[in-house]
């Protein structure tokens, strides 16, 4: 019986130990995600000078299809109005980090939030 136990306890440490990885991997994965939608979407708002609802509305349903509740994608940027050419651009992109990690290894708190910056020079010509 006290095998048996023994036993049971040790698969849920093997079991930690085998997903831990894995869970590291898709939170780096979700990260990445959430930076190079940062960076297309700098990109497309160098060409037209601002980020549009358009752009918006792309990148949080390209967020959506990753799994990211579409309410909670914040997506911000330094203008509301659109730049002239060779004036400076910064693009934020925020959406919620999930919780993957069944056991904390440190004492320190994970990020709450995933979080992408871009910033590229206005290619906008009139």
């Amino acid at each position: 019986m006290k095998a048996t136990v023994l036993r049971a306890l040790f698969m849920w440490l093997v079991l930690f130990i085998i997903l831990q990885p894995i869970f590291t991997y898709l939170d780096y994965l979700l990260d990445l995600q959430v930076k190079a939608n940062t960076s297309f979407l700098t990109q497309k708002a160098a060409t037209e000078g601002m980020v549009t609802s358009a752009m918006r509305s792309e990148v949080i349903s390209n967020l959506k299809a990753v799994g990211f509740p579409e309410a909670s994608i914040s997506i911000t940027s330094s203008t509301e109005s659109v730049q002239a050419r060779k004036q400076r651009i910064d693009v934020y992109v925020t959406a919620p980090r999930l919780n993957l990690f069944p056991y904390k290894f440190s004492g320190m708190s994970q990020p709450t939030r995933y979080y992408g910056h871009g910033s590229i020079m206005s290619e906008y010509l009139d």
